[in-house]
């Protein structure tokens, strides 16, 4: 197995098994990370409050890697979490669930991904996103005092009605003017949503972000489709991109197969 070199600190998003230490086709795909020349893995955890971080990361180091986002969606959709729901009792619970897990990451310089979290389609787009907005007035204050980085997902209309486009993302987060709060581009969203183009768009907001998801635009792993991979990596060049990437999308044939072939991939444009 070739093990690559990236310009860019590479990892992968995948889900966390509940028996992660005894899991060897997890244990598998670990290593194949590392042989790869990942640096990382962002986790969906589906119950954070059973597991210990400390256990987990040691549990990476052995295969070479550090968890560097712990993403929350799995989380939300296990406990029908959304920061824009119209129910009271909802947003309560999902801001109360949030700080939960900025306690959870604390101190280990793991930022947190809100995506499926901010909350689902449909409704009246302003009043949700009004919604969204008051969440994050409990939510930016405790993540700063916390020093965790939340990345706020800009993701398509037909998955949330709240942060579509990197520029309504950003506009949330301009009342907190912090290092700890960030939005997040994902190449598969964008190509639906960003009008003047993904490029572009990275370039306009170059410094709101620190990583970024690379997906294709069948939501497979990066050369599966035809995003235009290359002129994006050449555009994080140009701009004087210092951040991460992060593949994420769907599987395709298996894990094993699909992360070779687009790290292969990825490699050859860089």
């Amino acid at each position: 197995m070739k093990r690559n070199t990236y310009p860019f600190p590479l990892s992968v998003q995948t889900v966390l098994p509940n028996n992660y230490r005894e899991n060897l086709s997890f244990q598998d795909e670990l290593r194949v990370l590392h042989q790869l020349g990942f640096e990382g893995v962002e986790l969906n955890i589906a119950s954070p409050e059973k597991e210990n971080i400390t256990n987990i990361l040691r549990f990476l180091n052995r295969f070479g890697l550090r968890l560097t986002m712990f993403a929350t969606g799995l989380t939300a959709r296990t406990l029908n979490l959304s920061l824009s729901s119209s129910s009271e009792q909802v947003r309560v619970k999902s801001i109360q669930q949030c700080k939960a897990m900025i306690d959870f990451v604390a101190g280990e310089d793991v930022g947190l991904i809100i995506g499926f979290l901010k909350g689902g389609p449909g409704g009246d787009l302003q009043s949700a996103r009004n919604r969204f907005s008051d969440s994050l007035k409990h939510i930016a204050p405790y993540s700063a005092a916390k020093r965790v980085r939340i990345l706020i997902e800009a993701t398509n209309r037909y998955e949330s009605a709240v942060a579509n486009d990197l520029a309504d993302a950003v506009d949330l987060i301009k009342p907190w003017e912090s290092e700890f709060m960030q939005v997040l581009p994902d190449t598969f969203h964008m190509n639906i949503e960003e009008a003047q183009g993904t490029a572009a768009a990275l370039t306009t907001w170059s410094g709101r972000y620190s990583s970024i998801h690379l997906s294709d635009n069948n939501r497979f792993f990066p050369g599966f489709g035809a995003i235009d991979f290359k002129g994006i990596l050449s555009t994080l060049k140009q701009i004087g991109y210092t951040g991460t990437l992060a593949i994420e999308g769907d599987i395709l044939e298996s894990f094993t197969i699909d992360i070779n072939a687009s790290a292969a991939f990825l490699a050859d444009l860089m």
